[in-house]
């Protein structure tokens, strides 16, 4: 029985994905933390690569492998410099990690990624919205940005003029986690490269 993982809207990309004509090659921009997504895809029978650039989430996702006899091929990289060659990939995504950086370098990954993926190949990416109510630090500032870059629901449009959006999604979580209310807004794309 396959496990389900936290990061539900990638199932709404696999449907996608499954669906393409192209081999089942993957990578994941952001594929740290102790629970990595891109198992789902090595579980479906992807071939699976992804990059991480934190110390702490990359050594986890390792841990992660060697405990699940699970070869994800996580290499400590980042996403705004792939070392891949151009073409390499028929799916790419980014799932809560593109956002910790400044706009600037948000551009730039998403040009790294434009560049990985195969013609017509598909990628998923979310933003968050500046709906999200929580304006405060997150973290201690990562990659010069203190906070998670915030878009208007139509400003990542910009990052897609090579691709055609396939799908677009804004979606409002409201929960609760650790006895606190948390209320999140992102906004998801499925995108195919022309």
């Amino acid at each position: 029985m396959r496990k389900v993982i936290w990061a539900t809207p990638l199932y709404k990309f696999l449907r996608y994905c499954n669906d393409s004509p192209l081999d089942k090659t993957v990578l994941d921009c952001g594929a740290g933390g102790d629970d990595p997504p891109l198992q789902l895809f090595y579980e479906y029978g992807y071939k699976t690569f992804g990059v991480e650039v934190s110390e702490n989430p990359f050594r986890q996702a390792r841990k992660f492998c060697k405990e699940h006899s699970m070869e994800l091929n996580i290499l400590k990289g980042d996403m705004r410099y792939l070392s891949f060659r151009s073409g390499s990939f028929s799916f790419v995504y980014s799932f809560n990690a593109i956002f910790f950086m400044t706009k600037k370098d948000i551009a730039i990954s998403m040009k790294e990624i434009e560049r990985v993926l195969k013609p017509s190949g598909l990628c998923f990416v979310n933003f968050v919205s500046v709906d999200e109510p929580d304006k405060g630090p997150f973290c201690k500032p990562f990659l010069g940005n203190p906070r998670f870059s915030q878009h208007e629901d139509d400003e990542p449009d910009k990052y897609f003029s090579n691709f055609e959006i396939i799908h677009k999604e804004k979606r409002i979580i409201d929960k609760k986690t650790h006895g606190k209310r948390l209320v999140q807004a992102y906004i998801d794309y499925i995108v195919q490269k022309k």
